[in-house]
């Protein structure tokens, strides 16, 4: 019956969602202690993995545009980083899964560039569960 209960689309956005919440919650890895032990400026880097997201969510914020765009706003540099491997399928010794490198001068813009990834991938992928949603084509047949 309609209406019985959330469309498929919308579980799927909440599953994407609860996925980028617990990875932003995670945090980065902060080396400001080891800098200023060693006497140089703080450096902060974190990683953003985006393996399981959309293939266009991934487009999306892997493009140089969104890129340019986020570092801008930040002052964070983003670098893609890895190989993209699909579901269930194994990664071989020595290689990563994609993913995206975060690095700034302070902790803040990290936080800042990650809510922007976090952001974009949260509205590519409830376009993608609304009805007529992107379908992975320029055309339809």
């Amino acid at each position: 019956a309609l209406g019985a209960g959330p469309p498929p689309g919308a579980a799927r956005a909440a599953a994407f969602a609860a996925a980028l919440n617990a990875q932003h919650a995670a945090g980065g890895r902060a080396m400001a202690a080891a800098a200023a032990a060693a006497g140089k400026p703080a450096h902060f880097e974190s990683e953003f993995d985006i393996n399981d997201f959309p293939q266009h969510a991934r487009w999306k914020v892997t493009h140089k545009d969104s890129l340019m765009q986020i570092a801008e706003f930040t002052g964070a540099a983003i670098t893609t980083r890895g190989q993209f491997y699909a579901p269930g399928k194994s990664v071989p010794p020595g290689e990563r899964r994609l993913y995206l490198l975060l690095e700034g001068p302070t902790e803040r813009c990290i936080k800042e560039a990650k809510n922007k990834i976090k952001e974009i991938i949260e509205q590519v992928v409830a376009k993608e569960s609304l009805p007529g949603g992107w379908t992975g084509g320029k055309y339809k047949v």
